[in-house]
């Protein structure tokens, strides 16, 4: 029996709160540096990481601007040796008709004076050809990504291709001029399949169609096109692909026909 002269047992007094210790955060992985030297490099070797940067910040006009003043002044420094093709193509083959061969002459003559007189006008208007070009494959690829469900904006797709366009239009072009200016020869230097044609054939339909359609800068250029829409639009690679290589093949080869019909 409970003698109630003697207390209860005292509860046990409450503990303090063992302080938590706090868990160490990770620190944020830093973003690699934004820079047009970093961009060149990515573009060749780590093109994903280089769309990282277009995604932000797309920089498409800087590299149109670029690409302007390098392909209007290697245009211009090949005019008389395209010229002088061109002469020899027209007084060596028969003419489709309706083309008069002295009026193209003539129009030969007056190209090449013009060029001579003016070199800044010849630079801006062959650079100014590419640039447009690449806007209209902008604005044509960023229509059909988004007939696939790709999200993004104009001004990434812009970025997207300006960038990609450095491989055939920039890395291509560096690469050939040295070439063209050593040979004398403007046609036959391509990295297409179409280098492997005996000479009698060079100029003709065949070599006209496997310059434009086997371009490996141009494929090159295409794959990072890919990866760009892949990546910032949000898009499967196999849509992605589709979207982007369709439209591109069915555009070269419409040129390629016209330049195999009149191209002269």
């Amino acid at each position: 029996m409970n003698d109630p002269r003697i207390p209860p047992e005292a509860a046990p007094a409450a503990q303090p709160p063992t302080p938590q210790t706090p868990t160490p955060q990770t620190p944020p992985t830093p973003e690699p540096p934004d820079f047009l030297p970093g961009r060149l490099v990515d573009l060749l070797i780590r093109p994903t990481r280089l769309m990282a940067h277009v995604a932000r910040r797309p920089c498409w006009w800087q590299v149109g601007l670029l690409l302007l003043i390098l392909n209007g002044v290697a245009t211009t420094w090949v005019t008389p040796i395209m010229v002088a093709e061109m002469r020899e193509d027209i007084a060596s083959r028969t003419l489709p008709g309706g083309l008069d061969g002295e009026a193209l002459l003539r129009e030969l003559d007056q190209t090449s004076e013009a060029v001579a007189e003016n070199k800044l006008g010849a630079v801006l208007g062959n650079g100014l050809q590419t640039w447009a070009m690449t806007i209209l494959l902008s604005l044509m690829l960023y229509f059909f990504a988004r007939l696939a469900e790709g999200q993004g904006r104009i001004p990434q797709a812009m970025g997207i291709v300006h960038w990609a366009a450095l491989i055939p239009y920039g890395l291509g072009t560096l690469i050939r001029l040295p070439l063209v200016m050593l040979t004398g020869q403007h046609t036959r230097v391509t990295f297409s399949a179409a280098a492997f044609l005996p000479e009698e054939m060079v100029g003709g339909r065949l070599f006209t169609f496997l310059s434009f359609l086997t371009e490996v800068t141009h494929w090159w250029g295409l794959v990072v096109i890919i990866i760009g829409f892949e990546r910032i639009f949000g898009m499967r690679r196999q849509a992605a692909a589709l979207s982007v290589v369709l439209p591109w093949a069915l555009a070269t080869t419409a040129m390629a026909a016209f330049r195999a019909l009149f191209g002269v």
